[in-house]
């Protein structure tokens, strides 16, 4: 069994404590490898503990999974977990109930409950723009009809890496996110794509959360844009 922790690089030093846990990880367990996909030049306690690379900042955190993802080299069935570096460790025992729930035959794993939404891709928008002209080409043939779609934050992802493949990827929005406020914004575009994607190809029934609470579990808390707002031990 391969885990393979991929961490988006942005606020590094600002959660000191998540980087001396996660170097106690990658330096205690053989089965666990930890590469930090940043988009801006990490912090030196990065650089010295861990693989890393920075990338062209395009697509926000969901650009970056990508872009590390396109980098490694690693076979499609290790045990993904994608998460930004501003999360909260309350009990690393989500990695043991992320493994139970994969193994009970769930595909996409999030933390806290995430908003579902109704996405109809052809749906015109403000300045005439539509869900589906921001999905590329090879992926259009998927937004065929109205959906009630499931959604996952990208703070917080667990899967395996054949499933990602069998979406064929993220949806990813090369462009000034100043003009994705009539869809909802920039982050919100990319995550209702995905998450089109991942109701229809892995199906309702295979996508879980650690809890029913928006952004926290028993296990950990989703600090939003490096914000500890609605932080509860």
């Amino acid at each position: 069994m391969n885990i393979q922790f991929i961490v988006v690089g942005w606020h590094f030093d600002a959660y000191p404590e998540f980087i001396d846990q996660l170097i106690d990880v990658n330096n205690d367990n053989d089965i666990i490898d930890i590469f930090w996909s940043c988009h801006k030049e990490p912090s030196n306690k990065v650089k010295e503990n861990f693989n890393y690379k920075v990338f062209p900042n395009i697509g926000l955190e969901r650009g970056a999974y990508q872009q590390a993802l396109d980098y490694l080299d690693i076979p499609d069935d290790t045990i993904l977990f994608l998460v930004h570096d501003d999360l909260v460790i309350k009990d690393w025992d989500f990695i043991n109930i992320c493994l139970d729930a994969l193994n009970k035959g769930y595909k996409m794993i999030g933390n806290g409950i995430n908003y579902p939404l109704m996405l109809d891709p052809n749906e015109v928008k403000k300045e005439n723009q539509r869900y589906i002209d921001f999905v590329k080409d090879e992926c259009k043939y998927l937004f065929d009809t109205p959906l009630h779609c499931l959604t996952v934050r990208g703070s917080f992802m667990c899967t395996k890496y054949k499933f990602i493949k069998e979406v064929k990827g993220f949806e990813l929005v090369d462009s000034n996110p100043d003009n994705f406020d009539h869809i909802g914004g920039f982050g919100n575009l990319q995550q209702a794509l995905f998450g089109y994607k991942i109701t229809k190809i892995l199906g309702k029934d295979k996508i879980t959360y650690l809890s029913n609470t928006y952004q926290d579990s028993k296990y950990l808390f989703e600090c939003a844009r490096g914000t500890m707002e609605g932080w509860k031990k």
